[in-house]
């Protein structure tokens, strides 16, 4: 009996996530943890993307139904609803999804420490789990990150990272990871990378970070559905680490920053190649 543990939180663009996972066919089991900090209603969301399901072109008054019935959308999440669609259902959707406040309560940790299970978890999160989460699962955890490592760790990655890089150093590190968990933060062996292509026809910097949450939701899947994932032995660690960014210091001001480089970047890019 093999137990997949998706453990992620109740965000818009989250649900794309639980969505491809649902499908799996390569576990007996699949249990989500979602973590809501927000409250939501499930079954207004479970309404709301039923009415919308696949829907692309929706209107402002649409897309504030989403905004509200969240309490908030990124830049990035409507831009992934323009360019993606809706996806099927919210993150707190599935019939098999535990809801919760945190992942490292005693509660939890008895749990899944109860199932005796060949388990395995892949996460998406913004949070850091205890250590014992690791022992508990024999370290058959896998992390997907919506950045290339070893460029970019922590929150708000490329975002921030593309502050402080040049065009080469961007097209380098927008993409996504697929690593093994341990103590560190985003310093786990790397199982696969994938980087995004052509990302100076993107309109925006947030469009950079759609394309590189749906490369680690798609990452997660596939190899989630591979016979002889979670073997330990099919990954690489990494030799050195780049910087490690925090979401408290991505202020309002460097999100307005962060696209002022972007678009200046593709500006300078696209004389260049106008010159040449």
């Amino acid at each position: 009996m093999k137990t997949l543990y998706v453990l992620t939180e109740a965000l818009f663009h989250t649900a794309y996530l639980v969505d491809k996972i649902s499908k799996n066919k390569e576990f007996d089991n699949i249990v989500f943890l979602v973590r809501d900090n927000n409250k939501l209603d499930k079954e207004a969301l479970t309404s709301l993307h039923k009415k919308y399901e696949g829907n692309s072109d929706l209107s402002i008054e649409h897309i504030n139904e989403f905004d509200k019935a969240y309490g908030g959308l990124s830049l990035s999440e409507i831009d992934m609803i323009k360019r993606f669609g809706v996806p099927s259902t919210s993150a707190i959707g599935m019939d098999n999804c535990i809801v919760l406040t945190s992942f490292n309560s005693d509660t939890i940790k008895q749990m899944v420490s109860a199932d005796k299970t060949f388990k395995c978890a892949a996460i998406f999160l913004d949070c850091i789990l205890d250590d014992w989460w690791i022992d508990c699962f024999e370290q058959r955890i896998v992390n997907a990150h919506s950045a290339v490592l070893p460029h970019a760790r922590g929150m708000f990655a490329i975002e921030q990272y593309l502050i402080c890089a040049s065009p080469a150093d961007l097209e380098e590190a927008a993409g996504a990871t697929i690593h093994y968990v341990n103590s560190g933060i985003d310093k786990g062996n790397i199982i696969r990378t994938k980087k995004l292509e052509n990302i100076w026809e993107l309109e925006s910097v947030w469009s950079i970070k759609a394309d590189s949450y749906m490369t680690a939701f798609s990452l997660i899947e596939e190899y989630t559905s591979q016979r002889d994932c979670f073997s330990l032995s099919d990954s690489t660690p990494q030799t050195h680490f780049g910087p490690l960014f925090l979401e408290k210091n991505f202020t309002k001001e460097k999100r307005i920053l962060a696209q002022e480089m972007f678009s200046e970047m593709r500006e300078s890019l696209g004389v260049c190649n106008g010159a040449a």
